[in-house]
This record gives structure tokens, sequence and C-alpha cells, in this order.
């Protein structure tokens, strides 16, 4: 007897699981309470899991996509739980999600991670080529260009205070190159 090949056509996923609309549409009141982790996140050692606090229904205008629902949530993101509810709309479709057992709710409540904030320097240097033309018209040596950075309650780095000192700084250079292709760069480093 001749052995099955099965082809694949279409783009492939790293998704594993349900959709969140499959998840508490099985639950009691919608499962309020319960806590849901997207397997995507579970790559951090940090726990990542969401509360569930309100389901809503979809509106009409939003009818044409059946596998959305809206899920207000209490996010723990990394082992730090966000000030503020989440709602959570436009990623529920997506087949991820999993509902945690009551059994287990203990091991993501243990939340005893600390994680230690970045404090990231206000000012860095520019290119090395745009550097020259800056101190070529200006006649400054040293140019630096101002960070522009947007804190969220996710991220865990900010912006040095005065007179604070930054645990990351960000420099600019060629960098070194790789053993392999050291002999492009022999008379240029």
């Amino acid at each position: 007897m001749a052995t099955k090949v099965v082809k694949y056509i279409g783009r492939t996923t790293d998704f594993k699981g349900k959709t969140l609309w499959e998840i508490v549409g099985d639950l009691k009141d919608f499962g309020v309470g319960r806590l849901v982790v997207r397997n995507m996140f579970q790559r951090y050692p940090e726990p990542c899991y969401m509360r569930i606090l309100k389901v809503d229904t979809v509106d009409a205008e939003d009818g044409d996509k059946p596998r959305k629902v809206k899920v207000t949530v209490e996010k723990t993101w990394r082992g730090v739980t966000l000030p503020k509810p989440v709602e959570i709309f436009s990623t529920s479709y997506k087949a991820d999600y999993e509902l945690v057992d009551k059994e287990d709710e203990h091991k993501y409540l243990q939340n005893t991670a600390k994680i230690e904030e970045k404090i990231l320097s206000p000012y860095v240097e520019f290119p090395p080529l745009l550097r020259e033309f800056i101190s070529e018209e200006t006649g400054n040596k040293n140019p630096q260009m101002k960070v522009h950075f947007k804190a969220t309650d996710n991220k865990f780095v900010r912006l040095a205070k005065e007179g604070e000192k930054p645990t990351i700084q960000v420099t600019m250079g060629l960098g070194q190159p790789s053993t392999i292709a050291q002999k492009f760069y022999e008379g240029v480093l």
C-alpha cells in the first residue's frame, strides 16, 4: 500500500490553544475571575497571565468578525501586574489562549519575581558619519542626540533623571567584526 503524502499549503503559525471566545463561551459567568494565559508569552521566565474581569458582546458593525470578543482583564506581564485593566479585542481571535486550571492558579499567583528596572541615558551619540558632519558644521566635538522614549506600564526601562547614573549605555560605532570577517577589515580598524 502506498504511503500518503501530506503537503501543507499556506502560512504556518506558532499559536497553540483556543480563541478567547472558545474559552469564555464555555465557562459559567463567561469565566469572570478565572486566569487565562497566552502561550506566546510563556517564553519569559516571569509569569505572564490575565485575570478575566468582564466580557462584552461585540457590536453589530463588528459582527463580521465572529471569532472576536471584548474581554477586560487584569494583566500581569513578566511578573508585574499592570495598574489599569486592559481590554483585549484585536487579538482575541488568535488561537493562542489557554485556560489555567483552578488547581494550577496558585503557581501563577505566587508572584515572587522582581524585575530590575533599567535606566537609560537621555542622550546618545550620533552615528559616526553624521557625528562628523555635525562636528564640522557646529564645531561641537561631541554632539549628542536626545532620546525620545515613550513610557508604558509594561516597560521596565526609564530615562535617567538629573544627576542619576544610567545603567544602559547606548553607543554608536563600527563594533567588532566576527573572526571570519576579520580579513575584510584589515587596515580599517
